[in-house]
């Protein structure tokens, strides 16, 4: 079963996708470039007990993120909590578990971040959110970065080559050039780049207040791929100070950045991380 939810003026429109029908709910996050019905293959493996409500993430699938919101007027914490929130009473949610995968695990960890008081349990596929390149940093932070950002993503021939050139002096790994220039050489993949990259830039986790907030937190589990060119298990050392104090297991997966897929969910399953759940 599909639905949507949108906020008040309508510039922003939330898509998603129901799969099962059980009580107990997992709210889902695609990665970038992918839509919702990315966990079509990962709803085999949830239980009868359990319903699973993939959402598309702004600027894919069937969700909606107005034009001249682009440039100057992000998504706020709140409108995503909002918007979240409908969703919840649309489809009389109470609390959840998060699924999230590579950019799903940023909404993810800000969805925990916003509604600490709903959610039971997080298990993150190579979550984006754990840290901040310079590169976006000084693209969303600074004045000058913003300028030259958009004057990229509106030249990307241009974009393409200077980071071909950087690979070439070695200042940026030719994993990341080759990932650079697969989004930016593809007119759709080009348009969910901007998209993303405007609509939420103002969507990071803050770790103190996730961390502070958890009303009924069980656990959060994180699976990184060991050989992941993208998000490399380096970036959950930002944790390490918070898995003193509670309950977040970071697991190693013999796989590169695609980690929600039939081996990563298999894998956690021996481990006892999947399904979800408030155990």
């Amino acid at each position: 079963m599909n639905g949507f939810v949108e906020n008040v003026d309508k510039s922003l429109k939330i898509a998603y996708r129901i799969y099962g029908s059980g009580d107990e709910v997992i709210i889902g996050f695609h990665g970038f470039g992918h839509p919702k019905e990315d966990f079509s293959p990962i709803s085999e493996h949830i239980p009868q007990h359990q319903r699973l409500i993939a959402i598309d993430v702004p600027g894919h699938g069937d969700s909606f993120f107005h034009p001249k919101r682009e440039k100057n007027d992000p998504i706020t914490k709140q409108e995503w909590k909002d918007l979240i929130l409908q969703i919840c009473k649309k489809e009389k949610v109470k609390a959840f578990h998060l699924c999230g995968y590579s950019l799903g695990g940023r909404m993810s960890l800000v969805t925990l971040e916003v509604l600490p008081e709903m959610v039971l349990s997080a298990t993150l596929f190579s979550p984006d959110g754990l840290m901040k390149s310079t590169l976006y940093k000084f693209g969303n932070e600074n004045w000058a970065g913003k300028k030259l950002l958009h004057f990229a993503l509106d030249h990307s021939r241009y974009a393409v080559n200077v980071v071909t050139l950087l690979g070439k002096l070695r200042f940026v790994p030719m994993t990341k050039v080759n990932f650079v220039k697969y989004q930016l050489e593809n007119h759709d993949r080009l348009s969910k780049v901007k998209t993303v990259w405007s609509a939420l830039s103002l969507c990071w986790p803050d770790f103190d207040k996730i961390f502070n907030n958890h009303f009924q937190l069980k656990k959060i589990v994180i699976a990184f791929g060991k050989h992941d060119p993208i998000i490399p298990p380096s970036h959950g050392k930002v944790l390490e100070t918070y898995k003193k104090k509670y309950p977040v297991y970071i697991e190693l997966l013999p796989l590169g950045h695609r980690t929600l897929k039939k081996e990563g969910i298999e894998y956690l399953k021996n481990l006892d991380y999947w399904p979800p759940s408030s155990s």
